[in-house]
């Protein structure tokens, strides 16, 4: 089949996201967020899950309060060190080796964490499962957004983490059946192998992610960016060719005078004067979004059992992950409409509104000497937080990469992920130690967690809507 290429006339150089941006969105790109979409379902699942057997493996380990505080957050913790370590492996290594390695690691811990047989190994199998999950978080972004055109970008990136209540929903879906709806006893009856305690089968169900490996080893390639920063114009080229005829489009090559190369220049160039603010900015921001919504969503299950407003905690969950999927796709209108940074710190703001709303819905919560009570209050300000927070990480995820150069650009989206991960180990600890005193100590502080992290991007934050990738 005869190449197709197509030149631009007083162009003295092309680079790869000039190329990219004169291939419209196709067939490529709706399979590559398939793929890429499905990993980020599975991380979704992976998380959630703990927040369902938490209740079952205190009771059977005979866990105290802190050391199921600690198991509950061992993941997130492992996710502090995937971030940061495998964001600097994608940069140096590239980014489909880490996305491979990253969701066959934590599939893998996964499945192990069936086998755990008390607190401490219990800890250790999520712990490693967490630095798989932070790094296929950081490494996912990374790739799809190195394949997409610059007026798509955002909205794409937007797209795929609306995936994550798709995962959540499957978590409810699993934890019900191998803990409520197959069990007797809290026990599985299996053929040959006889009792098996549901919770282990769940963690078992909870490796088939594994599987997706072999469609990345097999359907995906490196990204054209990671490719010409390392000099191989040729691959590079190469892999722009494959995108264009996929979409049935012409395609340009890049030239290599377009191209600066060297290795990754590791953690220092996040802080170098062109970037630091904006590196601080988006910290800044990460921190926020996840104090805030972890804060709330460890504890989800205890805080609905204590509003007194509903009997199955399967319902809300389910009612819960509903919603977020019309906030992510709010939110991937905006970004393209109004900008990433208008949409984020506004919805990072409208976060801490409605869970300040719902947590003055609280049995017992009179904040000012005002009462507010009943299902509806709580119902309506919890699924509006929900709505906005999941919005705000739709627009987070589409806005970081961009803030950052080809060279650096998992490492960034890996330091501040891991800094976020930071106050996802530390919002549910403060959360539980603040509800003795009541919900809405608790819940307060989570409240202007948000509301701060909106006010911060809103006053630092440097608009990237249209820009190309550096």
């Amino acid at each position: 089949m005869e190449e197709k290429r197509s030149t631009v006339s007083g162009d003295t150089t092309v680079t790869v996201s000039q190329v990219l941006d004169r291939i419209p969105v196709g067939k490529f790109h709706h399979r590559l967020l398939a793929v890429c979409g499905s990993a980020w379902a599975f991380d979704g699942m992976e998380v959630i899950l703990i927040s369902f057997t938490l209740p079952v493996l205190i009771g059977t380990w005979g866990l105290t309060g802190l050391s199921a505080g600690l198991l509950g957050a061992a993941s997130l913790m492992g996710m502090i060190i995937g971030n940061w370590g495998w964001g600097w492996y994608a940069d140096r290594y590239g980014r489909k080796a880490a996305f491979q390695w990253t969701v066959l690691s934590y599939s893998v811990f996964a499945g192990l964490t069936a086998l755990a047989v008390g607190f401490y190994s219990g800890f250790a199998l999520r712990f490693l499962t967490g630095v798989g999950l932070g790094g296929a978080l950081a490494v996912d972004t990374s790739y799809l957004s190195e394949h997409l055109p610059t007026d798509r970008r955002g909205r794409y990136l937007v797209y795929l983490d609306a995936f994550w209540p798709l995962g959540n929903l499957l978590a409810v879906g699993l934890a019900w059946i191998f803990l409520e709806g197959l069990t007797t006893g809290g026990m599985v009856t299996l053929p040959v192998v006889g009792a098996v305690a549901g919770w282990r089968l769940l963690f078992v169900a909870a490796a088939s992610p594994a599987l997706l490996v072999f469609v990345i080893r097999s359907r995906l390639e490196e990204t054209p960016y990671f490719l010409a920063q390392q000099g191989d114009v040729e691959a590079a080229n190469d892999r722009i060719r494959k995108i264009a005829e996929t979409n049935d489009r012409p395609y340009e090559q890049i030239d290599a005078d377009a191209i600066e190369t060297g290795p990754s220049p590791g953690f220092s160039r996040l802080f170098e004067a062109d970037i630091r603010k904006q590196t601080l900015m988006i910290a800044a921001a990460w921190f926020a979004i996840n104090f805030g919504y972890y804060g709330v969503f460890i504890w989800l299950p205890g805080t609905v059992g204590a509003a007194g407003v509903v009997g199955n905690v399967y319902l809300y969950f389910v009612a819960v992950a509903l919603v977020q999927i019309p906030g992510y796709f709010s939110a991937a209108y905006l970004v393209e409409k109004v900008g990433r940074k208008p949409t984020l710190g506004s919805y990072l703001l409208a976060s801490g509104l409605f869970t300040f709303v719902f947590a003055a819905a609280m049995p017992g919560v009179a904040p000012f000497g005002i009462r507010i009570s009943g299902v509806l209050p709580f119902l309506g300000g919890l699924l509006a937080a929900s709505f906005f927070t999941l919005g705000a990480w739709g627009a987070i995820y589409a806005y970081t990469p961009e803030l950052f150069p080809t060279e650096a650009r998992a490492t960034g989206n890996g330091f501040a992920g891991g800094v976020g991960k930071v106050a996802a180990v530390i919002g549910p600890i403060a959360a539980g130690a603040l509800v003795e005193t009541s919900y809405l100590a608790a819940l307060a502080p989570l409240a202007l967690a948000f509301a701060l992290g909106g006010i911060v991007v809103l006053a630092f934050g440097t608009e990237t809507r249209g820009e190309p990738l550096f």
